[in-house]
C-alpha cells in the first residue's frame, strides 16, 4: 500500500472522528435541558403525593376555655398522615357543641373533649361505683394487678372478745373489676391500661392505691370491710373471661352482687372445736325477812 492510500485512509478516519465527536456533543446539550426539567417536576409530585396520603383533621383554632360553644371560627383543618382515634374530619361535626375542659390552641378534638367526665367516671357503668382501697406488694397480688383484672376482695380480722381472741377470713366481693392500680388506668372501649398522667420523673413508684368497680348496693360493705380488718386481692384468672361477658351482657350480675362467703374462724380452719364458755353461776345473798330502819348511822331490820 503506497503513502497516497494512507493518507486517504487517515483523512477519512479523522473526518469520521469529527463528525462523531460533534454528533456526541449535540446529543450533551440537548438532554441537559431534559434532566433539569425532570429535576423540577419531582418536587411538586412528591408534594402532591404526600398531600394525597394525608388525612384531614379538625384542630381549636384558638384557646377554647371550659364550657365554651365552639362555632366556625374555632376551628380549622390540620392534614396529619394518621388521625387519631376519636378525632374529626370536617368541622361541621363539631360547630354548636360544646367543650367540656380548656383546650389549648391547636389541639385535636375529640370525643373525649365533648362529654362531661373524666376517663375514671366513663369505665364504670350506671350501677357501679369506683371506691379505692390502699395497697402494696402483698395486698395487690405481689404488685402484678393490672387495669382490666377481675379479683375477689377478702377479709381478714382480729376479733379481741374480752379474754378471747377469734381470728376470721372471709371473701367480701367476688368478681370486681380493678379499674386503676397505681397510675395506670383502665380504658373502656379496649380494658387495656393506659397511663393516668404523664410524670417529668420515669423513676417507677410503688403503687399505693387501687380503684375498684365496686355495684353500688356493695359500696358501703366494702367501706366497712376496708375499717374491720386487712384486704387483699385475690386475682381471678382470665380464662374466665368475665371481661368479655360482662361486655356482651352475658356476666351472671348476681356473682358480683353476692355478699360474699361466711367468714371461716381460725379455729375452724385447723379442725379445733371452740371450747364452751364458762358460765360462772352466782348465789345471791341471803337476806332475812323484814324491813330496814336506818336511825342515824344505825341499820336495823324489823318485822313487818
Amino acid at each position: 500500500m503506497n503513502s497516497k492510500v494512507l493518507m486517504v485512509f487517515a483523512g477519512l478516519l479523522l473526518l469520521c472522528a469529527g463528525v462523531v465527536g460533534y454528533l456526541g456533543l449535540s446529543v450533551g446539550k440537548s438532554a441537559a435541558p431534559v434532566a433539569g426539567a425532570v429535576k423540577d417536576v419531582a418536587p411538586a409530585a412528591m408534594a402532591e403525593a404526600d398531600k394525597l396520603q394525608r388525612t384531614p383533621v379538625v384542630v381549636a383554632r384558638r384557646d377554647l376555655p371550659a364550657l365554651t360553644v365552639m362555632g366556625n371560627d374555632d376551628l380549622a383543618i390540620e392534614m396529619l398522615h394518621t388521625a387519631p382515634a376519636g378525632s374529626y374530619p370536617k368541622p361541621e361535626a363539631l360547630i354548636g357543641q360544646r367543650v367540656w375542659v380548656a383546650v389549648p390552641a391547636g389541639s385535636i378534638l375529640s370525643g373525649a373533649l365533648l362529654e362531661p367526665g373524666g376517663p375514671l367516671a366513663r369505665t364504670i357503668r350506671p350501677d357501679e361505683r369506683a371506691m379505692a382501697i390502699a395497697v402494696d406488694e402483698v395486698i395487690g397480688g405481689g404488685g402484678f394487678v393490672l387495669p382490666g383484672d377481675y379479683v375477689d376482695v377478702m377479709l381478714f380480722v382480729q376479733d379481741q372478745r374480752n379474754a378471747e381472741r377469734v381470728v376470721s377470713a372471709q371473701v367480701v366481693l367476688p368478681g370486681v373489676r380493678v379499674l386503676t392500680y397505681g397510675e395506670q388506668i383502665a380504658v373502656a372501649s379496649d380494658g387495656q391500661a393506659r397511663s393516668g398522667a404523664e410524670s417529668k420523673d420515669k423513676t417507677p413508684r410503688p403503687p399505693r392505691t387501687a380503684v375498684l368497680a365496686v355495684p353500688a348496693e356493695s359500696a358501703s360493705r366494702l367501706m366497712l370491710a376496708s375499717q374491720a380488718g386487712s384486704l387483699r386481692l385475690a386475682v381471678r384468672s382470665k380464662d374466665e373471661n368475665l371481661y368479655e361477658k360482662e361486655q356482651q351482657g352475658r356476666y351472671i350480675q348476681a356473682s358480683l352482687n353476692a355478699s360474699g362467703s361466711q367468714p371461716i374462724t381460725l379455729e375452724q380452719l385447723l379442725g379445733k372445736a371452740r371450747s364452751a364458755p364458762v358460765v360462772r353461776q352466782v348465789s345471791a345473798p341471803a337476806v332475812s325477812p323484814g324491813v330496814v330502819v336506818y336511825r342515824g348511822t344505825t341499820v336495823t331490820r324489823e318485822a313487818h
